[in-house]
């Protein structure tokens, strides 16, 4: 089995368990590789050095793909690599943007492209294997770290080949493979039975477990990790930067708290959600007339933004992201105006204030077709002069937008009732949050 495609054969077809933590992942863009946390990295789909959403949502779609076939690196190589010729991002170097000069990324090369694919790949294949050793600890309750003992085994992972932990010690959510790029270790389960008839020691990890400042770039930048010290030649050793982190168990823990306040929070269903904080006034004035031209309430959308008909802008919001802010938002396809449709006309300054000044921004993966689109949702509690409550959501994609002002009148002002109206609303990575006062 070639050494440059043994992921793709690994895998195989149609992994269920690996399938469902790779869709399960969101999104994060940094530039370089150090500023995506190991944390992070394994709950949202992110390439270091790439920060369009719209080539991530092109990578992720050819990596989803060759994960659900069981396809090699070439298969991938050869889907994605127009796609980034096209867009301008196959080949060396950066990318800047010609009107602002700011540096939009790293091109991708052939090496890269590899990394990208064996990484995800690995991850998404050894999440699948968590998951399922996990299901099968009544009968094999203790694993065993498995390193390929050749000449490109790293010295790290050489110490800890053969070691064997109970699945629940601590050890395994930060030495969990992969251990780093291009990391071919792996775990094997085994029986009690098993140890005890072989006469093989069982470590404990939490006693040679500690944290250490880990340098994560050239410039000596550092960050904490957790290394271990192997008690038998008194090494310490940690995963590569990046790394320490536990893919499958990031995956499945209801909660993980993001390691930057800049990275998303994943929250899935069932996790405590925290409250929106206090509803924002909307005065009378915010309100426009009933019956008014779909032109008049476009341009009362795109008058925040200090934009017009025929005069676009772009528009970074709060969290960083930018959006293109044009009568285009407004038009179907044949070019007529959509600015009323649902009766949403007279909310539209509401609408535009959510995206200015929103209470929360949440994103989310969905399938559209045969690929994937990233929705942005933008929330903003509201309160009118009367004491009603409700919400403004606007809700943008590559496809399209969608928005709603709702007054829900059965909420009321039970703030049990308000919780559970806002968590029906919410996405699934949280992008940004308000800041609490």
């Amino acid at each position: 089995m070639p050494a440059d495609i043994d992921l793709g054969y690994a895998i195989g077809l149609e992994p269920e368990k690996a399938v469902e933590y790779f869709e399960s992942k969101g999104y994060q863009i940094g530039f370089r590789w150090q500023d995506v946390a190991a944390e992070a990295h394994a709950k949202a789909f992110t390439v270091a050095g790439v920060m369009k959403v719209d080539v991530l949502q092109d990578i992720r779609q050819a990596l989803g793909d060759a994960l659900k076939k069981g396809t090699t690196f070439d298969d991938f190589k050869r889907q994605i690599s127009p796609v980034l010729q096209r867009k301008g991002w196959l080949g060396q170097g950066m990318i800047v943007d010609p009107d602002t000069g700011e540096i939009e990324g790293k091109r991708l090369n052939t090496r890269r492209l590899q990394t990208i694919f064996q990484t995800n790949m690995q991850s998404a294949y050894m999440a699948g294997r968590y998951a399922t050793q996990l299901d099968q600890v009544d009968t094999h309750p203790y694993w065993e770290y498995v390193a390929i003992l050749d000449s490109r085994t790293r010295p790290a992972h050489r110490v800890l080949a053969g070691s064997v932990y109970r699945y629940d010690d601590p050890f395994w959510q930060t030495f969990y493979p992969p251990n780093g790029y291009r990391c071919r270790c792996r775990v094997r389960t085994r029986t009690a039975g098993y140890i005890e008839k072989n006469g093989i020691a069982v470590r404990a990890g939490r006693a040679n477990l500690k944290q250490i400042d880990q340098v994560v770039g050239r410039d000596n930048q550092t960050r904490p990790a957790i290394a271990y010290t192997d008690p038998a030649t008194g090494q310490t050793i940690a995963p590569d930067p990046g790394f320490g982190a536990n893919p499958g168990a990031a995956w499945q823990r209801p909660f993980t708290p993001p390691p930057l306040d800049t990275l998303p929070q994943t929250l899935p269903h069932g996790a405590e959600l925290p409250p929106l904080p206090a509803a924002n006034r909307v005065r009378s004035d915010a309100l426009l007339s009933a019956g008014e031209s779909p032109q008049h309430y476009a341009e009362a959308f795109l008058s925040r933004f200090g934009a017009d008909i025929g005069k676009p802008v772009t528009y970074t919001d709060v969290a960083g992201d930018v959006l293109q802010i044009n009568d285009g938002l407004f038009r179907d396809t044949a070019g007529n105006w959509k600015a009323d449709k649902f009766g949403r006309g007279p909310y539209m300054q509401v609408l535009a204030d959510a995206v200015k000044d929103p209470d929360e921004i949440w994103l989310a993966w969905s399938q559209v077709g045969d690929g994937w689109t990233l929705r942005r949702r933008y929330i903003r509690a509201l309160e009118t002069e009367s004491g009603d409550w409700g919400l403004a959501i606007f809700e943008q994609c590559k496809d399209g937008w969608t928005g709603v002002t709702t007054f829900p009148p059965k909420v009321g002002k039970s703030a049990e009732a308000r919780r559970a109206y806002i968590d029906g609303q919410r996405g699934t990575f949280l992008r940004w949050r308000r800041p609490q006062k």
